[in-house]
């Protein structure tokens, strides 16, 4: 119970010595610094997920949009408007002549585009939204921003080729229907009237028609020329296998595009693309500063 002459109490009971106060000072400042740190981390993690919430909203309504156009687009092939066009004995047939049929190619291409594209858009978003979600938890919420937005950039590229699609493909209809001669001059005359009597010819000859200068012409094609059934029969499978062809290459590009953004939000692979994308932003921006320095030396010596 007794103490060492010349030792304290502390020294005597195997206390810590109390730190000198410059050195209790730098720890508080170590534990002030880090918790500045944390706080500035949580603050830019939640301005993160802020931005990964407009870009977010920014798919859904890119979204919407394309399945309204995508609803236009199959509206457009329904039947209430290809009857029309593909009747042989309709005055707004597509199988007149060349220039008829390349408009109607056209429009064809143009609607199995926009669904495409549009099909594309839809699916797409349904992945990056949940990726995006998941990155942001598991990996890091600055890199699944900007790989989100790097994804809704190509998204509003393939939205533009939609949406152009569709505009150019409701101008062809409006051509087609509107705009193009009901009735063409052809060389085959009409039957004598006794003919008509026959419900069989009457019903062939209805397109016939000839006007009051003697010409002979007709709405579409001829039901007695089997040339035209002919070219009917092998333009409708051109433009069908044309528009299947479209169809099913825009779906194989788009399952390598999910396929490649599948792979942009592997963790590994996400890392490794955002050291890198701040790498390049750092040196652009060194070159940044570096080039206005100069154009300020310039702009002082030509001063001076």
């Amino acid at each position: 119970g007794e103490t060492a002459v010349g030792r304290s109490p502390a020294e005597s009971l195997c206390l810590p010595a109390a730190a000198p106060p410059s050195r209790r000072g730098h720890m508080w400042a170590n534990v002030n610094a880090q918790s500045v740190h944390q706080q500035n981390a949580v603050s830019l993690m939640q301005v993160d997920m802020l931005q990964l919430g407009v870009l977010q909203t920014q798919m859904d309504n890119l979204s919407v949009q394309a399945t309204l156009l995508i609803g236009f687009a199959l509206s457009m092939w329904g039947g209430a408007t290809l009857k029309p066009l593909l009747e042989d004995d309709s005055q707004i047939c597509i199988w007149k002549t060349w220039y008829h049929l390349a408009f109607a190619a056209v429009f064809f291409v143009t609607i199995a585009l926009c669904i495409s594209c549009g099909g594309i858009i839809v699916s797409l978003v349904l992945y990056i939204k949940q990726a995006a979600q998941e990155s942001a938890l598991l990996v890091s919420t600055g890199a699944a921003v900007a790989n989100t937005r790097r994804h809704l950039s190509s998204l509003n590229r393939l939205f533009v080729v939609s949406y152009a699609s569709f505009a150019l493909s409701a101008v062809l209809l409006i051509v087609l229907y509107v705009g193009m001669p009901a009735r063409l001059p052809t060389p085959y005359p009409v039957l004598e009237r006794a003919h008509m009597n026959d419900h069989t010819w009457g019903s062939e000859l209805e397109s016939l028609v000839t006007r009051f200068d003697g010409v002979h012409t007709i709405t579409c094609l001829d039901p007695r020329s089997p040339a035209s059934h002919y070219n009917r029969f092998a333009y409708g499978a051109a433009i069908a296998a044309t528009n299947t062809l479209i169809i099913v290459c825009m779906s194989a590009w788009g399952y390598r595009l999910y396929a490649v953004i599948r792979r942009s939000y592997m963790h590994d692979e996400l890392l490794h693309w955002f050291v890198g994308q701040q790498a390049e932003q750092k040196r652009r921006a060194e070159r940044l500063s570096r080039a206005v320095q100069l154009q300020r030396g310039v702009t002082c010596d030509s001063t001076g």
